[in-house]
């Protein structure tokens, strides 16, 4: 039986948690707090699994309890529950030592297996975070030029401006009509944050796409 503690300032949700699990998920909720000052008092009494950690709580914030547990010498497996979607916290929960990150529109499922994962040690995220963790595993940093985001179709464009062409022969070379190689045009230079074609060209020929 894997035994969670849940740290959730919202009474209604972390019962509806802990409502949730049934004996044969082998998962059962051992305690419940809304203080993370209150978590390192509890794992000292209590044999804990998986900490589910809510990020946003008014006294002491999840990612703030984390680096207290850390700075205290607990090392409990912890996958934090949230709503929250951006980078900046998804980075700062693992940069604590999460071992997982979860949004709280998960279904049972999804927070059973997440919980199991996490158990063992292995990493867990929600799909729809899912690239944005690779990345930062990955050491991969944010795009400063849109270069990825570009189709085979926008670099054919790129090619043919450089080769000089307008956008009536360009469409004539790829047999596409004028207002599509506008419109090619016109994203091309919003993904790559260039104004002119010269800046464009330079920014391809530096990135060897021409």
């Amino acid at each position: 039986m894997i035994k969670v503690l849940i740290v959730e300032d919202h009474d209604l949700f972390a019962e509806g948690v802990k409502s949730m699990f049934k004996p044969e998920d082998g998962i059962e909720v051992v305690s419940h707090t809304k203080n993370g000052h209150e978590v390192a008092g509890i794992l000292e009494t209590v044999k804990v699994d998986v900490i589910l950690m809510d990020i946003d709580m008014p006294i002491i914030d999840g990612i703030s309890t984390m680096e207290m547990l850390k700075s205290k010498g607990f090392d409990v497996p912890t996958l934090m529950l949230t709503m929250h979607q951006s980078m900046k916290q998804i980075r700062g929960a693992l940069e604590k030592g999460a071992q997982g990150y979860i949004l709280k529109d998960a279904g049972k499922d999804e927070l059973v297996e997440a919980i199991v994962s996490t158990s063992q040690r292995k990493n867990y995220f929600h799909p729809k975070i899912n690239e944005q963790v690779f990345d930062y595993f990955r050491g991969k940093p944010k795009s400063k030029t849109g270069i990825e985001n570009l189709s085979e179709r926008e670099k054919e464009i790129i090619k043919c401006l450089s080769d000089g062409l307008n956008s009536k022969a360009i469409a004539n070379e790829l047999f596409i009509s004028e207002h599509t190689v506008k419109t090619h045009r016109r994203n091309i230079m919003h993904k790559l944050k260039v104004k002119t074609s010269a800046e464009l060209i330079r920014l391809a020929m530096e990135k060897q796409i021409i």
